[in-house]
C-alpha cells in the first residue's frame, strides 16, 4: 500500500490508540509514534455487580430476566468516540493525508461519528486488531495491504 511520507497512521482498539507518523518512503514505511492513549477500561464485573432485572408477565407465571449492560463495551465505545472526534479534528486542521487501522467493531463506531467529507478525506479504513502490536509490525502490514 502506498503510504505517503508525513502520512499519519492512527491505530484504535477498544482500549488503546497509537497515532503514527511515517518517516520513510511511500513503499517503505517507517513509523514513528507520535502520541499513544490508553483506556483503564474495567472489567464489567468490576464496573456493575447488580443482577440483571426481572420482568412480570400478569397473565402467565412466567419470568424472564433482561440482558446484562456490557459496560465495558459501552466504556470502549467511548473511547472509540472521542478518537473519532480526534480524527475529525485533524483531518480538518492540517488536511493530513491519514490511514485508519481499527479492530472492525472499533471501526464501525468510528464510522458513525465521522462526517462523509472526513471520512472521504482518510488513505484507507483497514480493519486489523491492532492489540499490542509494534510500529515496526504494523509498518510491514502495511507495506503488504493491498487497498
Amino acid at each position: 500500500m502506498l503510504v505517503r511520507k508525513d502520512s499519519k497512521i492512527i491505530a484504535v482498539d477498544g482500549s488503546r490508540m497509537a497515532m503514527f507518523k511515517n518517516i520513510g518512503e511511500a513503499f517503505a514505511p517507517v513509523l514513528e509514534l507520535i502520541e499513544e492513549h490508553k483506556n483503564p477500561s474495567l472489567r464489567t464485573s468490576e464496573i456493575g455487580t447488580d443482577k440483571p432485572g426481572r420482568s412480570f408477565q400478569s397473565k402467565s407465571p412466567s419470568r424472564g430476566a433482561h440482558e446484562l449492560t456490557d459496560f465495558q463495551q459501552q466504556e470502549e465505545d467511548r473511547f472509540v468516540t472521542e478518537v473519532a472526534e480526534k480524527i475529525e479534528k485533524i483531518v480538518a486542521e492540517k488536511k493530513a493525508s491519514v490511514v485508519l487501522v481499527a479492530a472492525p467493531r472499533a471501526l464501525g463506531v468510528i464510522r458513525k461519528h465521522l462526517n462523509t467529507e472526513t471520512s472521504a478525506q482518510l488513505l484507507a479504513e483497514i480493519p486489523k486488531d491492532f492489540g499490542s502490536d509494534d510500529a515496526e509490525a504494523l509498518a510491514k502490514m502495511l507495506a503488504k495491504y493491498e487497498a
